[in-house]
């Protein structure tokens, strides 16, 4: 895939208007990457380490825009109908007892999320799952009196679009995705996960980096043409992004709405995925914008609205200050970096002992860990680990990450990116997992058991903070475990 960077204020936009909604949105979330384009050509674009531009991230609901892109061909073919009941393409997979209020629902109100779920089946529902996904969601109960008629997001109506999509089409949604669109548009080959049945997973599990998805959304303003040729039919992409049912609580925001799949307002519709993954389209701007994240704030696209429209409007028009503000963009998106762990010190050296070469087992805690042992190589920490029963071997640094490749050849969660620093009588380490939305903290300091402040049998008191998560709150978003020295 060709990347064409070029000066914002070469076509009139103001990258200093530019580099302050960057400030904004650093402040709003904790940014992983940003691609902007504008007619395709890079106007902005940086990741903040360990994050990178290649390294492609699990995309959440963002997903959905490519099942939408998949049905969009089997209507186009006339394999699928809109107002069609949606049993009568899947009917095999009912189970012998079944709620009838199915037998309401269209694929219509399946791409505009009006199936009446009771709650939403996301990838974790689905993901506890052996087998037979389909049948397992067609056991659900349905708000009867709502199907058409209120939103009710439910990730499992993605991933039936999905199974209608392998039915009617004889191939998932990733193989017509990477034969029809993305190979044509020259990316990488494209992972996406899978149920058991081989099925897409639809509502989630698409890996894209933020440079692809800017890049799609430049196909979406496009109509769906690439170098000529039609790879969506354009009159699905135009009809896509329409807004279909208003989104409860979103009244006056810039995505309002909700139409096939995607999000929509009056001047701008997007695809968006949990933990603040973006795709955004300017209807009155040739711009769009890739974003990947861990956060859950909310008001990205509206951030981005107010600063690209200003941006075309209040461009400067001195010739040295335009000089200024564009030299200034560059230098805000060449050394972008998260935060590292609190702390000023690489090695502790008081009480070093109760910590380093020294195996710890551990209590239950998220992550699965068991064992750890520590180790001081000069300003890098040597972390060996027993996770569910996997032996594993880790460095992190101080005040650099280091890149660990912890699952070889698992796409899922291959690399880990580690950074340390001791906090007074804390030791921290911050692991980003790049090929996800997660980075997480840990903070260990070492305590005594027993009455004497010189017993051989250190403690660790443990904590845990994502900065995201799926699994039910936590006090301060923070989980706690303790760890005991092994005896040698």
């Amino acid at each position: 895939m060709e990347t064409i960077y070029v000066d914002p204020e070469n076509y009139g936009i103001d990258s200093g208007k530019l580099r302050e909604m960057l400030e904004v949105l650093e402040k709003e979330a904790e940014l992983h990457s940003i691609s902007v384009k504008y007619e395709g050509k890079t106007i902005l674009e940086g990741a903040w380490k360990p994050f990178t531009l290649e390294d492609p991230q699990m995309m959440h609901s963002l997903s959905k825009t490519g099942t939408a892109i998949c049905v969009g061909f089997a209507l186009d073919e006339g394999k699928l109908k809109l107002e069609a009941p949606f049993l009568d393409y899947i009917r095999e997979d009912l189970p012998e007892e079944y709620d009838p209020a199915l037998e309401k629902i269209t694929v219509y109100d399946l791409l505009t999320m009006q199936a009446g779920s009771p709650f939403c089946c996301n990838n974790v529902w689905f993901s506890r799952l052996e087998k037979n996904w389909e049948t397992a969601w067609l056991r659900e109960k349905k708000i009867l009196e709502d199907i058409g008629k209120v939103f009710h997001y439910d990730s499992g109506c993605s991933y039936t679009l999905s199974r209608i999509v392998t039915k009617v089409m004889g191939k998932n949604c990733r193989t017509l995705l990477d034969e029809r669109v993305f190979e044509k548009m020259g990316f990488r080959e494209i992972r996406w996960l899978s149920s058991p049945e081989g099925h897409s997973t639809g509502g989630w599990g698409l890996y894209l980096t933020a440079r692809e998805i800017s890049e799609l959304g430049v196909l979406f303003l496009r109509k769906g043409k690439w170098k000529g040729e039609q790879l969506i039919p354009a009159w699905w992409v135009e009809t896509l992004s329409k807004p279909q049912v208003a989104i409860p609580g979103c009244a006056g925001k810039a995505l309002s709405h909700y139409a096939y799949h995607i999000k929509a307002g009056k001047e701008m519709f997007a695809a968006e995925g949990a933990f603040g993954q973006f795709l955004l389209c300017f209807r009155n701007f040739p711009v769009t914008i890739g974003i990947t994240a861990g956060t859950t704030a909310e008001r990205i696209p509206d951030i981005c609205l107010a600063y690209i429209k200003e941006a075309f409007q209040q461009r400067s028009a001195a010739p040295e200050l335009r000089a200024e503000h564009s030299r200034n963009l560059k230098k805000k998106t060449a050394d972008l970096s998260l935060a590292f762990p609190k702390g000023e010190h690489a090695q502790w050296e008081v009480d070093n002992w109760m910590l380093m070469n020294q195996k710890f087992s551990f209590s239950e805690n998220p992550r699965g860990i068991q064992e750890a042992l520590f180790l001081q190589e000069n300003d890098n920490l040597e972390i060996w680990l027993k996770i569910d029963g996997e032996e594993k071997q880790l460095t992190a640094g101080f005040r650099k990450w280091i890149r660990n490749d912890l699952y070889p050849g698992n796409f899922r969660h291959q690399y880990h990116c580690l950074a340390y620093a001791f906090d007074g009588s804390a030791l921290r380490i911050k692991v980003a997992l790049i090929n996800t939305s997660y980075v997480e903290t840990y903070t260990l300091r070492p305590t005594v058991a027993g009455d004497s402040a010189t017993a051989i049998h250190p403690q660790l008191t443990c904590s845990w903070q994502p900065n995201v998560t799926y699994l039910p709150p936590a006090p301060d978003n923070t989980w706690h475990f303790t760890a005991t020295r092994k005896p040698e």
